[in-house]
C-alpha cells in the first residue's frame, strides 16, 4: 500500500492506494498521524478510493488513529470507499459510532467546515 499526504484548504488528506493491511502498513500510518498532531494538523480526511481491501488490523489501525486525532480535538473522516471496503465498515458497525464516511474528499472537507465537531 501506498500512502500520499496532502493539504488542502483547513484539513489534510491522506490517501491510502492498494491493501492497508494493518499488520504491514500500521506503522508508517501511525507515524503519518503522529507527524499530524505534532504539526496540530488535526482534521483529516482518509480518502478510500483506491483502497482495494482492508483488514482487521487494518481497521483497528484505523480506530486508533481516531482515538488518537480525538484526544487532540481531531477527527479523521473518511472519503471515497468502494463498496467492498464500505462493506466492511458497515460489517464491524463502524459507521456512525467510530467515523462518518461521504462519497467524496470534497463532501468531507466541507464536513470540518459545517460540523467541526466529531461525531
Amino acid at each position: 500500500m501506498s500512502i500520499h499526504v496532502k493539504e488542502q484548504y483547513h484539513a489534510v488528506i491522506i490517501e491510502l492506494k492498494g491493501k492497508f493491511l494493518g499488520s504491514i502498513d500500521g506503522d508508517e500510518f501511525k507515524s503519518t498521524i503522529d507527524r499530524l498532531k505534532e504539526e496540530e494538523q488535526l482534521q483529516v480526511v482518509v480518502d478510500m478510493q483506491e483502497t482495494t481491501f482492508i483488514d482487521s488490523s487494518g481497521i483497528g489501525t484505523l480506530i486508533a488513529a481516531q482515538t488518537s486525532m480525538r484526544k487532540e480535538g481531531g477527527d479523521i473522516r473518511l472519503a471515497n470507499m468502494g463498496a467492498r471496503v464500505h462493506g466492511v465498515f458497515v460489517i464491524t458497525r463502524l459507521l456512525g459510532s467510530a467515523f462518518t464516511s461521504y462519497d467524496s474528499v470534497e463532501e468531507a472537507l466541507e464536513s470540518f467546515r459545517t460540523d467541526p465537531k466529531p461525531a
